[in-house]
């Protein structure tokens, strides 16, 4: 099962999407981005869950909720 990440989003910047595989490199990625950007805000986005449709099978849809990373300590699953 996949792992959970985070994904660094503005709306200014154009750099493109990179997942990061815990919340404190995303954190920084953004702070460095900010820098850049000033007056730009610039969120932090937890993968929480993701829906999947096999090629093999038009239905039903999958879900699963992403596991928590080993050194993640922030994320918190919905109950």
């Amino acid at each position: 099962m996949p792992k959970k990440f985070w994904i660094v989003w503005s709306n200014n910047y154009r750099g493109g999407l990179q997942r990061w595989p815990t919340y404190e490199t995303a954190a920084e990625c953004a702070e460095k981005i900010a820098r850049q950007y000033p007056h730009t805000k610039v969120y932090i986005l937890e993968a929480m869950d993701y829906r999947w449709i096999p090629l093999s099978e038009p239905l039903p849809l999958e879900y699963h909720i992403l596991e928590k990373a080993d050194d993640d300590k922030k994320a918190v699953l919905p109950t």
